[in-house]
């Protein structure tokens, strides 16, 4: 069985970049590598009283809300942790979208099923993404707990959406098998849709979670990245300082691969970063 954790960041009157993370761990890992993470965080709040125990990411790197008291390489050099034990033995599923092209495509049609909601139709490619990956794992090894930074407004609408899946986003996960000699797109199920999520998406605080708030970094880091790609404002060595983060966190990021052409893919697609590879 496996655990994927997962926060995202930005906003629409922040910058035109969305970004949802999460990171997937075997659960025979999940207590090594949360000790992991704990320890982390714990000392660095040792080094450093009286900060908050949750970890805000853009606040931290920014030096805002009394982080500014951390020295700025300090503050650096933990991201670079965060990344290299992220990829030991994680795996990252996520997506990044344009609000400019999020709303294009929701003009367009596409004949999408998730609404006006960027959180949903982000939460859903992950989700996606989840099951095509983890469906080709043997032996019942790959179902899933999906565990959520909590969102009050939306987690119903995807715990919903993961419960009864419209078939709209079968072509997102379709399994292929050979058929007289060729290879054939096998059609999905009601009983096989995100059956390798286990029930719905769970949802938890994200103080309560360091793998949380590791997926709030990696949102973040991403988030970042992309933005510097289109805008002139950095500081000094910013645009390289995350493109090395990325260098690290990127060949561990699942893609979805060979699909059958859908109205799901394309919807996708329209709505993704120019500079994110589904």
């Amino acid at each position: 069985m496996k655990f994927i954790y997962i926060d995202e960041s930005g906003g629409n009157d922040q910058s035109d970049v969305f970004v949802m993370m999460g990171l997937l761990v075997d659960s025979y890992r999940l207590r090594k590598k949360t000790e992991d993470f704990d320890g982390l965080l714990r000392e660095l709040l040792e080094r450093h009283p009286g900060q908050r125990d949750e970890l805000k990411t853009k606040q931290f790197i920014n030096g805002r809300g009394g982080w500014s008291n951390v020295p700025p390489e300090e503050r650096k050099q933990f991201l670079r942790d965060i990344c290299g034990l992220s990829v030991d033995g994680g795996a990252l599923f996520g997506f990044a979208m344009s609000f400019k092209k999020f709303k294009q495509a929701i003009e367009d049609g596409h004949n999408h099923v998730t609404g006006k909601s960027y959180w949903l139709a982000a939460g859903a490619y992950v989700s996606a993404l989840v099951q095509k990956k983890m469906q080709t794992v043997s032996k019942g090894k790959g179902l899933t707990v999906m565990v959520m930074d909590d969102n009050k407004r939306e987690m119903p609408n995807l715990s919903g959406m993961l419960y009864r899946a419209d078939p709209w986003f079968d072509g997102l996960y379709q399994k292929q098998q050979r058929v007289h000699g060729k290879q054939t797109w096998v059609p999905r199920t009601d009983t096989d849709r995100f059956d390798h999520i286990v029930n719905t998406a769970f949802a938890i605080k994200s103080e309560h979670s360091s793998l949380v708030q590791v997926a709030d970094a990696l949102s973040y880091i991403y988030r970042r990245h992309l933005e510097l790609q289109s805008e002139n404002e950095a500081y000094d060595g910013e645009s390289e300082f995350y493109s090395d983060l990325i260098g690290v966190i990127e060949p561990k990021r699942e893609k979805i691969g060979r699909s059958p052409v859908s109205d799901a893919l394309n919807f996708y697609r329209a709505t993704s970063h120019d500079h994110w590879k589904i």
